[in-house]
């Protein structure tokens, strides 16, 4: 069981619906919802996108880190993670260390067909289609897979399809999390 203070980190691959999925639990459990995305763009004042163009992944990388430190002490809450944030400067280790990490785990097929609809707002695929977007995933997943499921749960998230889908799911992460 865990305790008010113990921040909740959603992980998982772009599409996996960490931050839908992370609204419906902050809601379910009352809790303060936190998308790392949107944190970092309204501290950098910059959009991701135009943080991957203006100053690199790396550096984009690096600002994520400091998000995820000072983040990593704010109690109550739900924190939908970027995609790539567990994968770089030992954050996973630290989620693991100072909350609660939950993979929400989706199949290549699906995060491919989910990632095509909304593509356009993904700066690291937006350029792809078809095969190329499913080869980009599927070399990437290799990496981040290993990584992801470092996470203390793993939840199946490939038959989310309606809002009903994200009530079941987040209700299912508060109860294995009231345990």
């Amino acid at each position: 069981m865990i305790t008010r203070d113990t921040p909740i980190f959603l992980v998982g691959y772009m599409g996996s619906g960490k931050s839908t999925i992370g609204r419906r639990l902050a809601d379910r459990m009352q809790r303060q919802f936190i998308d790392t995305d949107i944190f970092i763009e309204q501290r950098f004042h910059e959009s991701v996108a135009n943080m991957f163009a203006s100053v690199g992944e790396e550096v984009f990388r690096r600002r994520e880190t400091v998000v995820i430190e000072e983040l990593s002490g704010f109690p109550n809450a739900v924190i939908a993670t970027g995609g790539g944030l567990p994968c770089h400067h030992g954050n996973m280790e630290l989620m693991n260390q100072c909350g609660v990490t939950v993979f929400l785990q989706v199949s290549l097929d699906v995060l491919a067909q989910r990632i095509e609809l909304c593509k356009r707002t993904r700066p690291t695929v937006r350029h792809l289609s078809g095969a190329a977007l499913e080869e980009h995933i599927r070399q990437a997943m290799e990496v981040r897979l290993p990584i992801y499921q470092q996470a203390q749960y793993s939840i199946p998230c490939d038959d989310i399809c309606t809002p009903k889908d994200e009530i079941r799911v987040a209700e299912e992460i508060a109860l294995l999390l009231d345990h």
